[in-house]
């Protein structure tokens, strides 16, 4: 057979058929004037091949995706000129789908999978617009006048796995797509019923149970739209595929699970599925005993949110990394922004902010990016990466007021709130601003650290409630990209609680810390420092030869400057001599 590589545009006119049921041959003598004196033109003008029309449809071959989407742009721009003085209800408006892909020549026409794909991306266009596909997309972006708005994958009838799409935005060319929406999609999810696997039905309602507080405790998250549990529980009993749910929810993600008792056991199980790819994205199982049901039914709850929601939130990052930075949303500028952040570099700062500043300009009522920005300034204030730590506060708190008055249900927001009036010394008003967030949402780990933090900043340090708050935040996520933080913070209350020199709990911590690769230099400086105490000279080089690496400035005097808590401070002045031993292993004095 004779295979090629094409561009292939499918187009069609959108309400042929009421049109024809109006004035059938006025429709008629209408479409034809269209064909012969602007869509006939226009192709030829870029090289186009009429493969052949069908009543109200057309399928044309390009030599170039450049060339069918400036013919597309050209001719729709056109016909929406030549019907601009028609009634809305009469105006002919075609409908277009380009895409570039391997096709099989028969004779004058072509077939494959490629003719679907394009025929499908026309079905997803606005009547008067046009859709692209991924392979059109990365061969036109930038050589085209026109805005390119990512719509995601999208399922498509009769093909297997979803087709990235792009809806082309120019003057003249329907695209009905909402900005403010396209800007702020938040990732949608749905817990679909529990499968009861035990043998009697009445424990139905333990599996039902379940769902409906894991559906409640995912709701606090502000950075999810989660489908409410009357409509998930329609699907109760249904052997729909997972795909087919998510379309007709309008979700991409899907969690769905089991419970099975025997006796006094129970064994749940939960999974969590990109429903437009089929991917597992994280799956577990949890074996409990039933000796207290309510106890059993938050434990399950709390371990499945915990586990839904951080690997969720790794999957978004990820497909944000891997797309173009000129086409993100202002959700995806978050998560781009937010892996720079998670780098825990000077440079990693600088891009994060960029990020974040670009989502406040894509979209300046959403209120995420000003919290991401409130919570940078606070990390660049308590790590010594700022020369005027009173104007970052300043700017932190500015931006954490406006992520509340954006959403006073966003908890991000009051903990980024809450660190920075503890750095300022304003105990309660911080303890205040946390309290508020831990009431919105008590299974976010980032809270849990910012108390960390805060606890730092008290004048009496409370030892028992900073170790509570590590613990809280490692057994919350200890996959977060922070999670060397949540270590590093319960080696500072062992190590605050306990000053002896030996103390082995205090160095595992900040040991466990330090095998993360995004570790910040501290971690390994404190560690360095601890070695320095026991007197293990060569580990205490080794871990300060790595916190060096992470950090070139890193100098003694900067080390006894740089960190703003009150305890610290105590602790670095009363560590002097092990400092001198770090000179002596080639830390730069200032």
């Amino acid at each position: 057979m004779d295979r090629r590589l094409t561009t292939i545009l499918a187009a069609d006119l959108s309400g042929y058929s009421r049109l024809m049921a109006v004035d059938e041959e006025g429709t008629v003598t209408r479409l034809r004037h269209l064909f012969d004196h602007i869509i006939r033109p226009g192709l030829s003008r870029e090289g186009g091949r009429l493969i052949k029309t069908m009543g109200d449809g057309m399928l044309v071959e390009f030599a170039s995706p450049v060339a069918a989407l400036r013919s597309a742009v050209a001719i729709l721009q056109r016909v929406a000129r030549d019907q601009a003085e028609n009634a809305p209800d009469t105006r002919m408006l075609f409908r277009v789908g380009i895409h570039l892909g391997d096709v099989i020549s028969d004779g004058d026409d072509i077939l494959g999978d490629a003719v679907n794909i394009a025929a499908r991306l026309e079905s997803l266009a606005t009547p008067g617009g046009i859709c692209i596909s991924r392979s059109v997309h990365d061969q036109v972006r930038g050589k085209v006048a026109a805005e390119l708005i990512e719509l995601g994958p999208q399922p498509v009838k009769n093909i297997p796995d979803p087709v990235e799409v792009w809806r082309v935005d120019a003057e003249g060319i329907a695209c009905a797509a909402d900005k403010s929406l396209v800007r702020t999609e938040l990732p949608a999810v749905v817990i679909l019923p529990f499968d009861n696997m035990s043998a009697d039905p009445e424990q139905d309602f333990l599996a039902d149970g379940i769902v409906e507080d894991v559906t409640t405790e995912l709701s606090r998250f502000r950075t999810l739209t989660v489908i409410a549990r009357n409509s998930a529980f329609a699907y109760k009993g249904s052997h729909k595929d997972v795909r087919q749910i998510a379309e007709e929810l309008g979700v991409r993600y899907v969690v769905e699970g089991s419970v099975r008792r025997a006796g006094d056991r129970l064994r749940a199980t939960a999974q969590l599925i990109d429903a437009r790819t089929g991917a597992h994205v994280w799956a577990e199982r949890w074996d409990r005993t039933m000796a207290d049901l309510f106890d059993l039914q938050d434990e399950l709850t709390a371990a499945i949110v915990s586990g839904v929601e951080p690997e969720l939130g790794a999957h978004e990052r990820n497909l944000a990394r891997r797309k173009p930075t000129d086409s993100l949303t202002a959700w995806e500028m978050c998560q781009k922004g937010y892996s720079e952040f998670t780098r825990y570099t000077d440079e990693g700062y600088s891009q994060a902010h960029a990020f974040y500043t670009r989502a406040i300009a894509a979209d300046p009522d959403f209120a995420l990016p000003h919290a991401l920005l409130a919570r940078l300034a606070w990390v660049k204030v308590i790590t010594g990466r700022t020369r005027d730590p009173a104007a970052e506060i300043s700017t932190g708190l500015d931006h954490a007021a406006q992520a509340i008055e954006r959403d006073d249900r966003l908890e991000i927001g009051y903990v980024a709130l809450g660190v920075l009036l503890a750095i300022t010394g304003r105990e309660q008003d911080a303890a205040d601003a946390l309290d508020k967030a831990e009431a919105l949402n008590p299974n976010n780990a980032v809270l849990h650290f910012g108390r960390c933090h805060a606890c730092l900043f008290m004048q009496r340090l409370d030892c028992d409630r900073l170790e509570r708050a590590a613990r809280t935040a490692l057994r919350l996520n200890p996959k977060d990209p922070m999670a060397w933080g949540f270590w590093f913070q319960l080696g500072n209350a062992f190590t605050f609680r306990n000053t002896d020199a030996a103390d082995p709990e205090a160095l595992a911590a900040y040991e466990t810390a330090c095998r993360f690769p995004n570790a910040d230099y501290f971690v390994f400086m404190a560690t360095a420092l601890k070695h320095a105490k026991l007197g293990n000279r060569d580990k205490a080089a080794h871990y300060l030869a790595q916190a060096r690496e992470r950090y070139p400035a890193l100098t003694a005097e900067f080390w006894r400057r740089a960190f703003r808590f009150p305890i610290w401070a105590r602790w670095v002045a009363a560590d002097e001599a092990n400092i001198q031993i770090l000179i002596d292993l080639g830390l730069p004095p200032e």
